[in-house]
């Protein structure tokens, strides 16, 4: 029982080692904690008819206020960017800063965009973009 006791034991110092030394990486010089987008999300309000405006809005989330770049991606195809987002912290401890681009469509479009965070590997689903078909 007690040589059981000790591996139990020696288990979950282990368990609060490797913890605490994962999270000492998600702080900067001086302990504070550096700046990590959580989630990024995409929209796209297509025109009613040609010529039309439409809007792409993007919204980013992160654990404390800041700024982050984004970049906005065509399927297949055009990347524009970096665009800088400020965060700050609203209601409910929700940090949100937002990138809102206003479009003028011409012609007959059918693609799909999504929003991606620089230097990271997150990003928001596909959305589609259709107008004058």
């Amino acid at each position: 029982m007690i040589p059981m006791l000790k591996t139990g034991l020696a288990l979950a110092l282990a368990l609060a080692t490797v913890t605490t030394a994962a999270q000492a990486f998600d702080l900067k010089g001086g302990g504070q904690v550096k700046l990590k987008t959580t989630n990024v999300q995409l929209g796209v309000i297509s025109p009613d008819n040609c010529p039309g405006k439409g809007t792409i809005q993007a919204w980013v989330f992160t654990n404390k206020p800041g700024t982050v770049n984004i970049m906005i991606v065509e399927k297949g195809g055009d990347v524009a960017g970096p665009y800088a987002v400020t965060t700050v912290e609203g209601s409910g401890g929700v940090v949100l800063g937002t990138y809102k681009q206003n479009l003028m469509i011409h012609n007959p479009i059918d693609e799909e965009y999504r929003v991606v965070v620089v230097g990271s590997d997150l990003h928001s689903n596909w959305v589609p973009l259709t107008a004058c078909i």
